[in-house]
């Protein structure tokens, strides 16, 4: 050891002094008269601001600027659309909007020359289509294709409504749009298979992910919506190929030649790709033996698709879009290549889209009262005959008119999908910027009404009379937020439930916090979450009901779903912020002064069974802390300790006695380490932990498991009974 730590300093006393032998030699160099005022110059500017700025729009710096800006804005605006309830892809879209002419542009113009200057915005474009092809991608194997054979005829007649109203619509639209927003060049037949493309378009992702958001996903119209968006998908992009063959081709016979090319790319995707990607899915179906060169294969096959496609003459998208329809349906092949690309995809280089449509998107354009209504009316057009013909669909086929207006109201939010055929629309010259701008709010506002639409059609739904039943259940609701917590927290309440008079219901709540999440990735992570927790179920034969949610709202679901599940009492572990070592804090913290039920905050420290428990009593109206220590008194091998702290009285009152609860007091100082170790778990309401903490300044370290209870306000439970009778 001695001699390492000779070695090491003798080292870098050399790399010292020869870095002080380095500056203080200093050899004479002959330089010209110039070329020595070029260096004087430089040196003394070098920290000028000008040149400052002038390094940051050298490349790559304006480039590294550009992507902090833009994460930044669409981090925020989707962090703050996602507070009011609307869809990520929402504050996205406004991002982008708000970077580029429509706002930054028309109020701070030079910062927007500096930001995106216009040889930067090339580079840009470019790397946002390579996020387009990563994201296709991921749609595709994220498409179901087993919803074509098992939807039978019902979703897929819904979803030939849902595109035919609107599409044959925006051709009727077209007559009228033709003469004053389309270029001299292009077609009338071009343009009016384009505009009907463009009203025809839903979202399948953002759709899924408010089937999700909505806990519709195990219903049958949250499976009929998402069949038929997928089926929609793959009928609006093959609509969309054909009319870009159409549109490249400049002729009939160069177009037949074209959608021939395309059908028969599409053939030897599904009926020879696609079995050799099933047996290649089978062997490497796990991390361990998926190494590189099955990467790399992938990723080939995607991007030799994506080339195919824009060979033919359709688009490149549609390319990448069938790579990932052709990959394997093993969930552990496709979990790897989403794991693999979303972060980067969806991440970084999709802004980038947002942004490059923003800088396209110049909604002073529209200008004018008439502009502003033939905006309105291709907003009105798109989602009347959206909502319209899946409604009059879904009713042909036996659904309720309730339902089939909440399905329509599904399939008629556009989102990014639009956005990217607009694109699509704008790089062919098929649209001129006005009407570019006018679609780009229809996709915005068919969006954003999707959320409160299914709101106020929820609202208008006639309640059902609730029925009384003749032994209310006792009703326990587990939240937890690692799977390794439930077992846990599963065992403790059973042991505080297991002599109820009445039936117990538990039920376990997950919440993944991510609202990005596909319905394939959702069923794996709920799958995962739950299954220790069933285990433990099933080894103590408990009937166990589970809630899994995806959110990044967490407090206001777990709000949710106590005010849906009316619990005797909510139970979940502690939590701490990142900055903060309270283990009251982060989504607790927001929880206690709103909930409507008593909340069992457990902090577990190598919990295991139930012996010795100790209750810290301060009689200062915390008389609910024994009823649940009765709960466990019927056990025989557990014994009882309580603390009475200085700051209540000397003896319980009589109301309160421990005669129910045979417990041993307990005299002196908490501050006892031997003591608290051998309890295995201590007792104490929510506000008198904070005044432990406080006043007594003990170390939590020195704990074992706590359980703290909080009884939930008079006026909390007024309104959760008020809820219950309307």
């Amino acid at each position: 050891m001695k001699k390492d730590l000779l070695f090491f300093v003798t080292v870098l006393l050399i790399i010292i002094a020869a870095v002080s032998i380095t500056f203080s030699v200093k050899p004479a160099v002959e330089l010209n008269t110039s070329t020595q005022a070029s260096v004087i110059s430089h040196v003394e500017t070098g920290i000028n601001l000008k040149h400052f700025a002038d390094r940051i729009l050298e490349s790559p710096g304006i480039f590294v600027l550009q992507l902090i800006i833009i994460l930044l804005v669409v981090r925020l605006m989707g962090y703050l659309f996602q507070r009011m309830g609307q869809p990520l892809v929402i504050g996205e879209i406004v991002a982008g909007l708000l970077l580029g002419p429509s706002v930054l542009g028309a109020f701070a113009p030079q910062i927007t020359s500096f930001l995106f200057p216009e040889d930067s915005v090339v580079v840009l474009k470019q790397l946002s289509q390579l996020g387009l092809i990563f994201f296709m991608f991921i749609i595709g194997m994220e498409l179901d294709l087993n919803a074509f054979r098992q939807s039978a005829n019902k979703a897929f007649l819904i979803s030939i409504a849902s595109i035919s109203a609107p599409f044959v619509s925006g051709i009727i639209l077209a007559f009228f749009l033709y003469s004053g927003f389309s270029f001299p060049e292009v077609s009338f037949a071009s343009f009016a298979l384009f505009l009907g493309t463009t009203l025809c378009i839903t979202a399948f992702p953002i759709l899924a992910r408010i089937v999700q958001e909505r806990k519709l996903t195990k219903t049958p119209i949250g499976n009929f919506a998402i069949s038929a968006a997928a089926i929609g998908d793959v009928i609006a992009w093959c609509i969309l190929a054909v009319v870009i063959a159409i549109m490249r081709s400049r002729g009939i016979a160069n177009s037949l030649l074209t959608i021939g090319l395309a059908a028969a790319f599409i053939v030897f995707m599904l009926l020879l790709v696609k079995p050799f990607m099933y047996r290649m899915g089978n062997v490497y179906a796990s991390r361990e033996v998926m190494g590189k060169p099955i990467v790399a294969f992938v990723f080939l096959l995607m991007l030799i698709s994506t080339l195919t496609a824009e060979a033919i003459g359709i688009n490149a998208l549609f390319g990448a879009f069938m790579a990932g329809v052709v990959m394997p349906e093993n969930l552990n092949f496709k979990r790897v290549f989403t794991e693999k690309i979303e972060d980067v995809a969806l991440v970084i280089l999709l802004p980038l889209f947002f942004v490059a449509t923003g800088l396209r998107t110049e909604i002073g354009l529209i200008n004018t009262p008439h502009l502003w209504m033939v905006c309105l009316v291709i907003i009105l057009v798109g989602t009347i005959s959206k909502i319209s013909g899946t409604m009059l669909a879904s009713r042909y086929v036996g659904l309720t008119w309730n339902h089939s207006l909440i399905l329509g109201m599904l399939m008629n939010s556009r989102g990014l999908m639009e956005l990217i055929v607009l694109n699509i629309g704008y790089d062919l010259g098929i649209l001129t910027p006005e009407l570019f701008s006018m679609l780009v709010l229809m996709a915005l506002t068919t969006t954003i009404i999707t959320g409160p639409g299914l709101s106020l059609i929820e609202n208008l739904q006639p309640k059902k009379e609730k029925q009384e039943l003749r032994q209310k259940p006792y009703k326990i609701l587990l939240s937890f937020a690692n799977p390794k917590m439930g077992p846990t927290l599963l065992n403790l309440t059973h042991r505080l439930a297991s002599n109820l008079s009445s039936e117990t219901l538990y039920t376990a709540l997950h919440i993944s916090p991510r609202s990005d999440l596909s319905p394939e990735a959702a069923r794996v992570f709920e799958k995962e979450s739950f299954a220790p927790i069933r285990r433990t179920a099933e080894e103590n034969q408990l009937a166990l009901n589970t809630i899994y949610l995806n959110s990044s709202d967490i407090h206001s679901e777990i709000m949710q779903t106590c005010e849906n599940e009316q619990p005797n009492f909510l139970i979940l572990g502690s939590a701490r912020t990142v900055f903060s070592s309270d283990i009251l804090g982060g989504v607790v913290r927001r929880i206690l002064p709103e909930v409507s039920c008593d909340v069992l905050i457990f902090n577990e420290k190598n919990f295991k069974e139930i012996k010795k428990v100790l209750i810290l009593y301060f009689n200062n109206g915390d008389d609910y802390l024994l009823n649940y220590a009765r709960l466990l008194k019927y056990n025989n091998k557990t014994s009882f300790y309580f603390y009475l702290h200085s700051s209540g009285n000397n003896k319980p009152s009589v109301e309160t006695e421990f005669s129910e609860i045979p417990a041993a007091p307990v005299n002196g100082s908490l501050l006892q380490p031997d003591f608290l170790k051998s309890m295995d778990l201590i007792m104490i309401t929510a506000r008198n932990w904070k005044t432990l903490e406080e006043e007594d300044n003990l170390p939590i370290d020195q704990f074992p498991s706590l359980l703290i209870i909080h009884k939930a306000s008079k006026e909390n439970k007024m309104l959760k009974n008020s809820s219950v009778t309307n």
